[in-house]
């Protein structure tokens, strides 16, 4: 029934995440909800489907996944480096002159990052940058580089935690 379901609603579904996510992270979000979907109990998804209730228990489960913190979602998807790294990049792009102390910070933990970085395989390393610097999904950098997903996510996700441990 939720295969079928899915299948009749995927493009009202994509949309759905699309309005939730931005235009970078709702592919992920989309495919992490269908998977979600199919770990649930099959006859509490029957349920909800023959009560008309789908399209809001989807719903909630995007918006409580990508907005909380503590979501596997957020974990399996939100980066280390979108919440520690962008920031300092917005700050360099919208900054003022006049805040000459913030961006010698921004520029210190960009170097730290950089220096860092050269302890890993050049791969890794190119991934996470092309990952990070151009704003991409994992669909979309796949799709770019014509590389595995997976392999883009095992690299993203090792310069990750050996910058978390690096930090530590």
């Amino acid at each position: 029934m939720l295969d079928k379901y899915l299948i009749e609603n995927y493009e009202k579904i994509r949309e759905m995440a699309l309005n939730i996510a931005n235009e970078n992270d709702y592919e992920d979000l989309l495919h992490f909800v269908i998977e979600e979907l199919y770990k649930c109990d099959e006859e509490k998804v029957n349920e909800i489907i023959n009560h008309k209730d789908m399209r809001w228990y989807i719903i909630r489960i995007m918006v409580n996944q990508y907005h909380s913190k503590t979501s596997r979602y957020f974990k399996k998807y939100k980066r280390y480096y979108d919440y520690q790294v962008s920031d300092i990049n917005d700050a360099i792009t919208k900054s003022r002159p006049d805040n000459i102390k913030d961006k010698e910070v921004i520029e210190d933990r960009l170097n730290w990052i950089e220096d860092k970085l050269k302890n890993l395989h050049w791969f890794d390393v190119e991934i996470f940058k092309l990952y990070y610097n151009n704003s991409h999904s994992l669909n979309s950098l796949s799709k770019a580089t014509k590389i595995n997903r997976n392999t883009i996510y095992h690299s993203i996700n090792k310069v990750k935690k050996f910058l978390i441990n690096e930090k530590k």
